[in-house]
Formats: C-alpha cells, sequence, structure tokens
C-alpha cells in the first residue's frame, strides 16, 4: 500500500512523465529490442545498415509490481519485479548475485487512441550488473548504470 502511495504522489509530480509510465504499465506485454553499440559490423556501418539486434525480450502480463520475461539468451520465463518511479519504469531480473535491468526512459512515439493520446514505443536500455541497489533505489541504480548498458526500445504488444 505504501509503495502504491509513492507511485500515486510521485506520478502527480510530473503529468507529462507520469503518463508515459502509466502507459507503460497499462500495455500488459511489452516487446523490446536491443542493440550492442560495440558489436558493429564494418560492412554494415559502411553501407548504412543497422546494427543486428542483440537481444529480444517479451515482457509479459505486466503489473505495477510483477512480470514474466522470455528472453532470446535464455530459456523459459522468468519472473521481474517491476518498480516505477515519477520518471521511468525499471523491469528488474534477479539472476543469482547479478540482476538484468530494462529502464524505459521516456516515449519515443505516441498516437492517438479514442481521443486519448498514448505511448506506442518507449526509449529503452537494458544492463546486467552487479547493483543490489536497483530494488530499493532503481533510479539511483540506473544512473551508475555500466557503460556496457545496451540501447532499444520497447513497444507494446497491442498497439490497437
Amino acid at each position: 500500500m505504501r509503495a502504491a502511495l509513492l507511485i500515486v504522489a510521485a506520478l502527480a509530480a510530473a503529468p507529462a512523465q507520469a503518463q508515459q509510465v502509466r502507459d507503460a504499465l497499462a500495455a500488459g506485454d511489452l516487446i523490446c529490442e536491443f542493440r550492442s553499440g560495440y558489436q558493429r559490423s564494418l560492412i554494415a556501418d559502411l553501407v548504412g545498415e543497422p546494427a543486428a539486434r542483440g537481444l529480444l525480450l517479451v515482457y509479459e502480463s505486466v503489473k505495477d509490481d510483477r512480470a514474466e520475461v522470455l528472453s532470446t539468451q535464455a530459456p523459459g520465463r522468468r519472473p521481474v519485479t517491476v518498480k516505477a518511479t515519477a520518471q521511468r519504469v525499471h523491469l528488474i531480473e534477479s539472476a543469482g548475485p547479478s540482476i538484468r535491468v530494462t529502464t524505459l526512459t521516456r516515449c519515443l512515439r505516441s498516437k492517438w487512441r479514442k481521443g486519448e493520446e498514448i505511448c506506442v514505443r518507449f526509449d529503452a536500455r537494458h544492463a546486467w550488473h552487479f547493483d543490489a541497489l536497483a530494488l530499493k533505489e532503481p533510479d539511483t541504480s540506473f544512473e551508475r548504470q555500466p557503460s556496457g548498458a545496451l540501447s532499444g526500445t520497447c513497444e507494446p504488444w497491442k498497439l490497437d
């Protein structure tokens, strides 16, 4: 209950960011694609092709506090903790002593549905690291994220 009140208070402080957070949580299922900035092909660079996908994640049943994830790098569904702050949504998967965190940072594209503008593409970062602070203070952990974090986007599985 306390966490829900904190989220509501934080969401009231920043209306535009708050709407984006609500859009991410209301999506239900998210599909995320990440590219590694370090794994570039010289030929792809020369001909102007985008970098190859590094990771594909599907977050299912996204709720205020939990979800499940399917990944191209590991078999099976795994539980995820969802931490929504005033500015971001963090999807945190515990992996032994380390964590995998996907953070939705801002809305890149929106569309109108039934008279309401909703976000249909989020800017995202994905990192695998050992910062245990992520579950307690996800925004602080995000600010200290390793430089090797993957950049990408997340979209609702169903847009209409």
